[in-house]
């Protein structure tokens, strides 16, 4: 079963609200038989296993996971992997769920995987779409089709260095609610590229390649997530500009689309 990565319309860090937007970059799950020790490629994978075998009494099982998402790069590998693995685990043995994105969440959570569980970032790879949350009180607020005919350029790096405090992010938190605010009001663009900024500079990533990519016309640029990765939001056609542009930061560059809800 798939679930799609995403881009960041509000880091939910500063004040627990958040929002993302799903990208095609697909993570695909399978699973598979296993005689004990089973293996398990992360903390997070054997979290998800252990509660569908001991909460239904399944037998142990491994996932196998395809993933086209770099890990730990900010564009929501996680929370992709954690919806994919238990849509998979749910398709196969017939389980009920009320709320696969709420469920991903508390699990990432408890397997240390994420500050905030990451609803928004989960609610995206399950829906598609853009989301926004309330990730204190595990709440979706909205799913909704951006309805943005636009490319994602990503220049990507995976496997942050950078050590995230989350009580210095939320010594932002008065910048992130008013960021959110443009985002529920339907400011979806202006909201990311505030993001993108405010983000990169309180977690001091350097901030000239996203200034640089709105000078040359990106509709939004940022940081995703925590980083590394950045990426710039661009006009069919226009790709190339911030692919040169990128390519002197980094080595990995990937156009994708955005994915509406449902996936389309």
């Amino acid at each position: 079963m798939q679930a799609f990565g995403g881009i960041s319309i509000i880091n939910a860090i500063p004040s627990w609200f958040g929002g993302t937007m799903a990208v095609n970059l697909r993570v695909h799950s399978a699973i598979k038989t296993c005689k004990e020790p089973c293996r398990y490629t992360s903390k997070l994978v054997e979290t998800i296993v252990q509660y569908f075998v001991r909460k239904y009494s399944l037998p142990l099982f491994e996932v196998e996971i395809s993933s086209e998402i770099p890990p730990m790069s900010g564009l929501k590998s996680s929370s992709a992997v954690a919806v994919s693995i238990i849509r998979a685990i749910t398709e196969k043995y017939g389980i009920y769920e009320k709320s696969i994105p709420r469920l991903a969440a508390e699990l990432s959570i408890q397997a240390g995987a994420s500050i905030t569980g990451a609803l928004d970032d989960a609610a995206a790879a399950y829906y598609g779409g853009a989301v926004l949350t309330d990730n204190l009180n595990m709440k979706i607020l909205r799913v909704f089709d951006p309805k943005l005919d636009l490319s994602v350029v990503l220049a990507i790096k995976g496997y942050r260095e950078k050590r995230i405090d989350a009580n210095i992010m939320r010594r932002y938190s008065h910048v992130f609610y008013e960021i959110f605010d443009k985002a529920f009001e339907g400011n979806i663009l202006e909201a990311i590229k505030l993001n993108g900024i405010a983000v990169a500079r309180i977690l001091g990533y350097d901030e000239e390649p996203i200034r640089e990519a709105i000078g040359r016309g990106a509709l939004a640029a940022g940081i995703s997530g925590n980083g590394p990765s950045m990426f710039a939001l661009c006009r069919k056609g226009d790709e190339q500009y911030f692919i040169d542009l990128f390519k002197r930061y980094v080595d990995t560059i990937k156009v994708v689309d955005i994915v509406g809800v449902g996936g389309t």
